[in-house]
């Protein structure tokens, strides 16, 4: 029992100190880069870009991220993407089907991970929105020092 109590008190105590590390040196801001990855032929994709595309580039986060548009223009497997075709292949490296709309995400210039579908475009919006008040508050304390 009292190694118990013990074991719980040193764990509190290092996720004690671990979160006021991170308060005091927090990661840089985000620098996010999203392609993404579209069909012309992808209904999906036309509404994305007659509603969610346009809200976007409304949005202030939008000025945060660069946002590349890559559609395909034949075959995916066979460069159909351009000189977004390492994009595509990176980002779906290992995946039996392609699912469009599809968004790969880098920051500082290493893939992070694949957004599919309409409804994670809403996820990866989030997060961005996200990041960027958290660079505006860091921005903010940075000027106040």
């Amino acid at each position: 029992m009292k190694q118990h109590i013990l074991f719980v008190l040193i764990a509190a105590l290092f996720v004690g100190g671990l979160s006021l590390f991170q308060y005091l040196n927090p990661p840089p801001p985000a620098d996010y880069r999203i392609v993404y990855l579209g069909s012309p032929n992808c209904g999906a994709c036309k509404v994305w870009k007659a509603t969610d595309l346009q809200m976007w580039n409304r949005d202030p986060a939008s000025k945060t991220a660069t946002l590349e548009l890559a559609t395909l223009s034949g075959s995916p497997f066979n460069g159909g993407y351009g000189r977004h075709d390492d994009v595509f292949r990176e980002a779906t490296a290992g995946r039996n089907k392609i699912v469009w709309p599809s968004f790969a995400v880098y920051n500082h210039g290493e893939f992070e991970k694949l957004y599919v579908g309409r409804k994670s475009w809403q996820k990866l919006r989030d997060k961005v929105r996200k990041e960027a008040e958290r660079a505006a508050k860091l921005r903010a304390k940075e000027a106040a020092a």
